[in-house]
């Protein structure tokens, strides 16, 4: 495997194999015009021209995160769990696309229990209205 020097704030590093190489550019700690050049011999080019594959980025592995430290947590004095929701980002036109399906699925329901719902409420108005009838035929005698 080739390895090559790279030439970062105007001093030079490595050897770095292609494989290192294609870590630091998906890191984005180096770019198409950064100065390279085989480590045995050859001149300074770009690695854009000794590793022309890595603009495509079908070779790249996955650029790896710096870890961040989390703020520490507040105590909790009750045994629980807790959580924060920090951030939504959602566009606006997917919020009117998640209201309207909501929408539609609601209008399907109401339409499929709206016979139930009118038989339900011919129950307890009969119900009612037997009630009611009985307690007026008490004032009639």
């Amino acid at each position: 495997m080739k390895t090559y020097l790279i030439k970062l704030s105007e001093s030079e590093e490595g050897p770095y194999d292609e494989a290192d190489v294609a870590q630091m550019f998906a890191n984005g700690r180096i770019d198409r015009d950064t100065p390279c050049k085989p480590f045995d011999r050859g001149e300074w080019k770009t690695v854009d021209d000794y590793l022309p594959m890595l603009k495509y980025g079908t070779q790249l592995p996955p650029a790896t995160r710096v870890p961040e430290i989390p703020p520490t947590p507040p105590p909790v004095f009750w045994p629980s769990q807790r959580v924060s929701v920090i951030d939504f980002d959602i566009p606006f036109g997917s919020v009117l696309k998640i209201l309207f399906k909501w929408m539609a699925a609601a209008l399907v329901v109401f339409c499929c229990f709206l016979p139930l719902i009118f038989v339900l409420w011919l129950i307890v108005a009969a119900i009612f209205a037997a009630l009611f009838s009985g307690a007026m035929s008490m004032f009639h005698h």
